[in-house]
């Protein structure tokens, strides 16, 4: 009889991971769109950034898990577009192979991308942190999933 369930075990097991895998995918990708878009900014200047990386940070489940441990962020980049348009860099029709100077291999947008840089200027974590917005239009690098779903941003192509 044992042997009769260990096929349909092994099924169920496989079936667990793909979800979690797929649920681990989905994570980082919300995760992505969290900390890096906003496609309407009110704004877009220090009282923004203070106040989108407020939201931002209070809403990080990953940072919450050390809270002790918050520090202000710095810097970070938010992507005003067009969500689809984000994850379109992560195919050919969007984006293009882009290899930083540490070896990692990530992707290039096509085209020039609406973005606000906030730059921690003063203040301690986590509601007193302090911005500096910076305004700019440019191409933008990301790494991408096995899924074509951005999940992490390079802040040193800034």
């Amino acid at each position: 009889m044992a042997l009769k369930m260990t096929p349909v075990l092994l099924l169920l097991l496989a079936s667990a991971l793909v979800l979690l895998g797929a649920s681990a995918n989905q994570d980082q990708y919300e995760r992505f769109l969290l900390q890096h878009f906003d496609a309407n900014p009110k704004g877009r200047n220090d009282h923004y950034c203070d106040s989108r990386m407020r939201y931002m940070m209070g809403k990080d489940k990953k940072r919450d898990r050390n809270r002790e441990q918050k520090v202000c962020k710095d810097p970070n980049t938010f992507i005003h577009e067009n969500s689809n348009d984000i994850k379109a860099i992560c195919t050919s029709h969007g984006g293009r192979n882009y290899v930083t100077k540490t070896g990692q291999a990530m992707r290039q947008s096509l085209r020039p991308f609406q973005i606000t840089t906030c730059t921690w200027h003063g203040g301690k974590p986590l509601d007193k942190c302090e911005y500096r917005a910076t305004r700019d239009s440019r191409m933008i690098v990301i790494a991408c999933d096995e899924h074509e779903h951005p999940v992490h941003f390079d802040e040193s192509q800034i």
